[in-house]
């Protein structure tokens, strides 16, 4: 039997997870805290014992996101493409697994969109912009021959601008087929 402290944990998660499907399919605007309880199974009372306020779940989420963002792109230099093609797999097995995951990638892009939401969410976006974060990746890796010549903005936004694209199609449509990581890594590969 879980215990209390398990119990709150997973009533926690229960409330993102149907948070971020809220606020995926409608927009934050268009997401009420009495749409998120009454999706949770839990009282307005309830949920409010876990997040102050609507705009805490989502700088939860925008967190939660950034963590996963979190990339060491000093030891990423030693091998530009070979870290790409390993991340790019990583995010596609996680978007095949969890379909958390493609949601995430549609919050996280459309975070970008609605900067006037939470400032606390736009300190963490602003930190955590991979795009930007992976031009010194781009000019490594062409440096030394790996990724095709071209600006290195574009080809990183060419990129991740496909992932995301894929991850957007995978959450509003389960169960599609994921391409080869390969094939996006294409993009940049000289």
């Amino acid at each position: 039997m879980p215990t209390k402290k398990e119990q709150q944990e997973y009533r926690r998660q229960q409330i993102l997870m149907v948070s971020l499907e809220l606020f995926v399919r409608r927009g934050f605007y268009g997401t009420s805290t009495r749409e998120i309880s009454k999706a949770a199974g839990i009282s307005s009372g309830l949920m409010f014992h876990y997040f102050d306020s609507k705009e805490h779940v989502y700088e939860e989420l925008i967190a939660i996101g950034c963590e996963k963002m979190n990339v060491d792109f000093e030891l990423a230099l030693a091998n530009p493409l070979g870290f790409l093609s390993g991340f790019a797999s990583e995010i596609f097995q996680m978007i095949e697994q969890n379909p958390f995951s493609a949601r995430m990638f549609v919050l996280m892009n459309n975070a970008y969109f609605h900067l006037d939401i939470s400032e606390k969410a736009n300190v963490l976006l602003a930190q955590h912009h991979i795009i930007e974060q992976s031009v010194a990746l781009i000019v490594k890796g062409q440096e030394m021959g790996q990724i095709k010549q071209g600006n290195p903005q574009a080809l990183s936004m060419a990129f991740y601008c496909a992932i995301q694209g894929i991850a957007q199609e995978v959450a509003l449509h389960p169960g599609v087929p994921l391409p080869n990581p390969a094939w996006i890594i294409d993009i940049i590969k000289k």
